[in-house]
């Protein structure tokens, strides 16, 4: 596993054993749950980093770990490390628990990943309990792998739920969507802050204020602006010396070296505060709302169809690094 790779580790959503400010979708899933009404083809769509895929792994665990020594903390949020299901399930071997998401090497998620799942669906659950088969990064299904899971979603197994999660940012196809009961996931700004705040102090994060003033965005998620910080660390730019010009350039760098989707969302969300900042000082704003309308499109379609990285960079460049 390279450096870039596990400078990210302890932020993935699989790992994260606290969930902070969602008790009332924690509260409204676990009634469903307990009246036997919960859906099992559930579609969870929210900015991207605002911490749906975190939420999903709290509520599975939630599940898996009733019964069980040190089982979910339901007062606190919070995942007992120690718990059996947690470790499985983190690891990637729970024998009730199913992963699909895009591989670190590869922009899309691909048919086959969907087939290997619709096999595992099809088999007998481990002592007949039920089965959880989550979906990551939903907008990077292509059309195959689309095509098959429809298959499958249509008519679920008894016994086996859903979590799909889609950042909001690119579309999915209606034909998804149709399928599954979507649940919109959206918090207030004030609110994001605050869920920022408690993810710094959990991971004990410090950061010089010059630093954070310039990556600060309220629109932002808390896991975005948290997987900038951690970037700023591992790629230790002195304070004096730091503006985002650097920041991107230093992100294309690494997207050249290791292309994978962490990286490149971490880019746009990097270059989407760039623009945000001169719009608000610029007095030329329609120029720079086209030049941000032309970036974001680029990174849109580089998502979509696993176009080339050159034409988005030479875009980067002539509008930021070089305008």
């Amino acid at each position: 596993m390279n450096k870039d790779k596990n400078s990210q580790l302890s932020f993935l959503p699989i790992h994260q054993t606290k969930l902070f400010y969602y008790d009332e979708y924690f509260n409204f899933f676990s009634d469903l749950y307990k009246k036997k009404l919960l859906p099992n083809k559930i579609l969870l769509t929210g900015q991207s980093g605002i911490g749906k895929s975190t939420f999903a792994y709290h509520f599975i665990n939630f599940i898996m770990s009733e019964g069980q020594d040190f089982s979910y903390d339901y007062n606190k949020f919070a995942i007992n490390p120690l718990n059996k299901a947690f470790r499985l399930v983190n690891q990637l071997m729970h024998p009730n628990f199913y992963l699909v998401d895009n591989l670190v090497d590869k922009k899309n998620i691909d048919v086959k990943q969907v087939r290997n799942m619709i096999n595992y669906a099809n088999s007998t659950s481990f002592e007949k309990e039920i089965k959880f088969i989550k979906i990551d990064n939903a907008e990077y299904l292509n059309k195959h792998s689309l095509n098959a899971l429809l298959k499958i979603i249509e008519e679920p197994n008894p016994g086996t739920y859903f979590f799909i999660i889609h950042n909001s940012s690119v579309q999915i196809a209606e034909t998804l969507k149709s399928r599954c009961i979507e649940f919109k996931i959206s918090f207030s700004n004030q609110f994001k802050q605050n869920i920022l705040n408690n993810l710094t102090e959990f991971h004990n994060i410090e950061l010089e204020n010059k630093i954070l003033d310039e990556i600060y965005n309220p629109h932002n998620s808390p896991g975005n602006t948290l997987n900038l910080i951690k970037l700023i660390q591992n790629f230790s730019i002195n304070a004096e010396n730091f503006n985002l010009k650097k920041l991107i350039g230093r992100l294309m760098e690494l997207n050249l070296k290791n292309k994978n989707n962490i990286n490149l969302n971490s880019l746009q969300n990097a270059v989407e505060l760039f623009f945000l900042k001169e719009i608000r000082k610029s007095k030329n704003k329609s120029r720079i709302l086209l030049n941000y309308s032309k970036s974001i499109n680029n990174f849109n379609l580089l998502k979509k169809y696993n176009i080339d990285m050159n034409n988005m960079f030479y875009c980067i460049k002539e509008n930021i690094i070089h305008g």
